[in-house]
């Protein structure tokens, strides 16, 4: 039963998109980054290897092949922002799907879930943060990223406009009525 007044459904569908936009985003930047900086280990030796056999040339192969997929990964953070955009207008999707005239407790619960929610947006920014800002290969592999490193650095601030416009959206309104 959609958009039945009292109905949690909106509200738990909401604040999980929320959840995993954030912790997509976090992994797929994070996890990026260390890719980026294993495969381009990894390459160098691959490209390095040379002739093996007679008519057999590795290098040649492996620049071939790792080309593609170097470039896929040196664009990570594009993918990552257009994830984040595309998860972003999933959320206000949904809260025009589940757009009713909710119960007062229903209210209540999604402020206080949106709190926790944005107190946990803090606690993993804080912690991107302190990969961003290290001197190792990861941190700089994180640095390169550009609108990614905005995007969660800053999603605290980011996420509690999102959480409570679409609260609004869902919480205004009555069923059925666009």
């Amino acid at each position: 039963m959609i958009n039945k007044k009292g109905s949690l459904t909106g509200t738990i569908y909401i604040l999980g998109s929320v959840l995993m936009v954030l912790c997509f985003m976090f992994m797929f930047i994070l996890g990026g980054s260390i890719l980026k900086d294993t495969a381009g280990e990894v390459f160098d030796e691959v490209r390095g290897i040379g002739m093996i056999s007679n008519n057999t040339n590795v290098t040649y192969y492996a620049d071939i092949v790792l080309t593609p997929v170097e470039n896929i990964l040196d664009n990570y953070a594009i993918y990552a922002t257009v994830l984040y955009v595309f998860g972003i207008i999933f959320i206000f999707s949904l809260a025009f799907i589940f757009r009713n005239n909710v119960s007062g407790w229903n209210i209540a619960l999604f402020v206080v879930s949106a709190l926790l929610i944005v107190t946990f947006c803090i606690v993993l920014s804080n912690t991107y943060e302190a990969f961003y800002t290290g001197t190792d290969s990861i941190a700089l592999g994180l640095q390169d990223a550009g609108v990614a490193n905005y995007l969660i650095l800053y999603s605290p601030a980011i996420f509690t406009i999102i959480i409570f416009m679409a609260g609004i959206i869902m919480m205004t309104g009555k069923e059925g009525n666009y």
